[in-house]
């Protein structure tokens, strides 16, 4: 697997929820989303590649984008508890914990207990543990991104105001050395493909006005993805959204398990139609054998022809599991 770096040239907006509020917006990029935006860029550059199977079953997996700050990546918390030794003055601080660093991530993938005294706790919801703080001291008073409102307002189109148009727009900004990150598992044969798509799709940006200059990105850095294994894993944790599709057991992956839940909806790009909400398992949770996924159509073809939809595609999704294998978690026990 290879890990992409990207460095955002402006600002970002993602509202990947398609909750129409433009007041809110995540502060990473769900897989689904990046999957989407990844196959219409590999479709204008390859268009050869550009048929139904290409979008139904595309060539790679990938993670959602995670932060990184400095050298430092950092990855979904957990949705299990991970920590030991905790006292009530701790357990608010506990709660505000959205990211842990690689190091604290290996670490539970192993099946260890996480002491809060050893780590440190950062801005944005990040921990990091104190051998990782040692090794990037600047890192102590880092705020690595923030998100800020900015006014705006709404006009006709003869540029007239309308009444009661004014509304706030979320913008996420990134310090110099943050950013957001990918995983990608992909054959070395595409691998060139998926990286010119990568690139493309920063000229192009993602997330809301893109024309307007948001969400634009460069790749800063590629590598080999290195993650310490641990030995004897018999589940999983998903980087990536998951939903379960013909070939998952979901008997065995949720014989032991913990897992969050998302509703996932929105816009189809280059329309005015809306996507059907489906449900699926976070980032995060853990499954007692190796997820598959599948990738669904929202809009199918008997959908479009029963309600007269001018849509020559069916809006596909892509919830296949990208995961790393981890040992159960020690406060997990089997379900009845």
């Amino acid at each position: 697997m290879r890990v992409f770096k990207l460095k955002f040239l402006s600002a970002l907006h993602v509202d990947s929820k398609g909750s129409g509020e433009p007041e809110v917006a995540d502060d990473f990029i769900r897989s689904d989303t990046l999957c989407a935006a990844m196959a219409i860029s590999w479709s204008v550059l390859f268009p050869n590649d550009a048929d139904t199977g290409f979008f139904l079953d595309p060539p790679y997996r990938i993670s959602s984008a995670f932060p990184y700050i400095g050298k430092v990546l950092l990855f979904p918390m957990p949705v299990w508890r991970i920590w030991k030794g905790v006292d009530i003055e701790k357990r608010k601080a506990i709660k505000g914990v959205r990211w842990v660093s690689q190091e604290i991530f290996e670490k539970v993938l192993s099946g260890k207990e996480i002491d809060f005294h050893d780590v440190v706790s950062l801005s944005c919801g990040v921990v990091l543990s104190r051998k990782e703080l040692k090794a990037n001291p600047d890192l102590e008073n880092y705020q690595g991104w923030l998100q800020s409102e900015r006014q705006r307002v709404c006009v006709d189109r003869l540029g007239i105001r309308n009444d009661g148009g004014l509304f706030f727009f979320a913008l996420q900004f990134f310090a110099p050395e943050s950013g957001l990150y990918l995983i990608a598992n992909i054959d070395k044969s595409r691998l060139d493909a998926f990286r010119a798509s990568l690139a493309f799709l920063g000229d192009s940006g993602i997330g809301a006005d893109r024309s307007s200059g948001l969400g634009h990105f460069s790749i800063r850095e590629e590598n080999d993805f290195k993650m310490a294994s641990p030995e004897k894993a018999k589940g999983a944790v998903s980087l990536s959204l998951f939903n379960p599709g013909n070939d998952d057991d979901l008997k065995t992956l949720t014989r032991i398990t913990a897992y969050g839940l998302s509703t996932r909806s929105g816009w189809i790009t280059n329309s005015t139609l809306g996507r059907p909400p489906i449900r699926v398992f976070t980032e995060g949770s853990y499954f007692s054998g190796k997820p598959k996924g599948r990738v669904v159509e929202m809009l199918p073809a008997n959908i479009r022809e029963k309600n007269k939809l001018s849509l020559n595609h069916s809006a596909p999704r892509d919830f296949r599991a990208l995961f790393v294998p981890c040992v159960q978690p020690p406060y997990l026990e089997a379900t009845s």
